[in-house]
């Protein structure tokens, strides 16, 4: 199925029903799909082509839904940029994408005005939330209200939907090409596996920019269900409000948001009956978090899961699971087929650690204009056409064929010739309740090649020696994964997405 086919099927099963509410605006899958129909008329009859791209820098928004389903209605491919991104990132996006259309508010006007002509293949700039500037502004409103002339190119399921841009290790960004076949793919196997209906209604405090986040509308819309838009989760007190007012059925969270609302001493006396499944992924949830969870949400069944950028999910573990196997990520979502290999190039099923490999339709066509850095994870399959991608994530196996995500290859930690996962040492650091957030990296070292570095964040009020810390490590890890020493920090450095940023800057 295309991805814009989900609003029009929900138009027409539901024209009526709150499709999507985001402070003051609810809007109906009937008024989303007039708006976005028509934004796509104005994208055509300004020449918009089948495949062009469309950057849409906008804070979650329904500016920022509507917009996204134009550009695909359209026949084109859309790319959702945080306005928080660094503006030589922006422009960077900008011109290694070609993009031709790009929709803006007001907070980046000043910048974009300045920079526009830098754009190389920039055709048009639709400017929402207010009255155009000028005449070189074409007005978001007014575009909505574009009448429909002709047809619309026809994409296939082969055809970009979108672009999302993500940083390597080493800073390089790329970007991320997900067909329609892609998203569909993956977005038909989460709403299987969450059993998604038309009455789901889904708070949304990830940013759209963000894959993790911008699956929660597409699952969201794809059942008919109600999403309740957000623009972050920074006020914890916000977050249980909106729970009870719109008596959420699902919400979706990394464990950086999961640490806030679990510090608010009130929780557990808050009526959060509604919530029927958490989801976790972007980042290990750590195990010391789930009793908690389950504690506050009772009604809640809890999904582990994990993905990346390059296939948008990988694995989910059953709740039923989760008291058995509360590290695991579980197994292999619908229709994908995952396995291990060694440095190698060999399957491995031995409880070894090695990399995972991800076989199915949810796998990316490529980074854009990026050929080598895409015959570098992407590598021939069982047929000519087919390509299986070799994520970088090291992961293990058990018996039962659940898997365990271990580390990502550049962020295992070498120490005295032996590799430590920061993972292992960070879960146990977070059995200590005073812990808000914790980061163990590996920093350059003359004797041991690497010194084992714990950053630890304090929820407020609470204290905390280095001994403390070191002491609980000494129980539970083996030597040569205890920390060297322990840094006691007011906040850790994060990404545009919401994780714990695993490099030093």
């Amino acid at each position: 199925m295309l991805v814009h086919e989900y609003l029009t099927r929900a138009a027409r099963r539901f024209p009526e029903k709150i499709a999507l509410r985001c402070g003051d605006s609810r809007l109906t899958y009937r008024e989303l799909y007039r708006s976005s129909t028509a934004l796509a008329a104005f994208l055509v009859q300004n020449g918009l082509q089948r495949g062009d791209r469309v950057v849409i820098l906008l804070e979650n928004s329904p500016e920022a839904v509507i917009s996204l389903f134009a550009a695909l209605r359209a026949g084109g491919c859309y790319l959702i940029v945080n306005p928080r991104t660094p503006q030589e990132r922006i422009a960077f996006i900008m011109n290694h994408s070609g993009a031709k259309f790009l929709v803006v508010s007001k907070n980046q006007l000043a910048w974009i005005s300045a920079s526009r002509h830098s754009f190389a293949d920039l055709r048009s700039v639709i400017f929402a939330g207010g009255t155009a500037p000028d005449d070189s502004y074409s007005d978001f409103e007014s575009a909505c209200r574009t009448a429909e002339s002709g047809s619309f190119p026809e994409p296939g399921e082969d055809d970009l939907a979108t672009i999302l841009y993500t940083s390597g290790s080493a800073g390089v960004q790329k970007g991320v090409m997900l067909t329609h076949r892609n998203v569909d793919t993956v977005v038909s196997s989460v709403s299987e596996y969450l059993q998604h209906t038309s009455d789901d209604i889904v708070l949304g405090l990830l940013q759209l920019s963000f894959g993790y986040g911008l699956l929660q509308v597409l699952v969201t819309f794809k059942s008919g269900g109600r999403i309740v838009l957000e623009k972050g989760y920074g006020f914890p007190y916000d977050i249980v409000r909106r729970i009870k007012e719109e008596r959420i059925t699902g919400l979706a969270g990394v464990p950086t948001m999961f640490s806030l609302l679990l510090q608010l001493t009130s929780l557990e006396k808050e009526d959060l009956s509604s919530v029927r499944y958490l989801t976790n992924a972007a980042a290990a949830l750590p195990p010391s978090f789930i009793p908690k969870l389950k504690s506050v949400f009772p009604a809640a069944k809890l999904y582990l899961m994990h993905g990346l950028t390059e296939c948008l999910r990988t694995t989910y573990l059953p709740p039923e699971e989760l008291d058995l196997r509360p590290t695991s990520v579980g197994k292999g979502m619908p229709n994908v087929e995952l396995w291990i290999e060694d440095e190698d190039g060999k399957r491995i099923e031995d409880g070894r650690t090695g990399e995972l490999v991800v076989r199915g339709a949810n796998v990316m066509k490529g980074y854009w204009n990026a050929p080598d850095e895409t015959a570098r994870v992407l590598k021939p399959g069982r047929n000519s056409s087919e390509r299986i991608l070799h994520t970088g994530d090291l992961f293990r196996m058990d018996g039962d064929g659940y898997f365990y995500f271990v580390s990502r290859k550049d962020e295992m930690i070498k120490s005295r010739g032996e590799k430590v996962s920061p993972l292992e040492v960070e879960n146990v650091i977070y059995t200590l309740d005073e812990i808000a957030e914790a980061r163990v990296i590996g920093v350059p070292d003359a004797m041991l090649g690497q010194a084992i570095k714990a950053e630890v964040v304090l929820k407020e009020g609470r204290g905390l020696s280095e001994r403390d810390i070191l002491a609980v490590c000494k129980k539970h890890l083996e030597d040569y994964k205890v920390p060297h020493f322990v840094v006691f920090l007011p906040s850790l450095p994060k990404t545009l997405g919401g994780k714990i940023k695993r490099t030093i800057s």
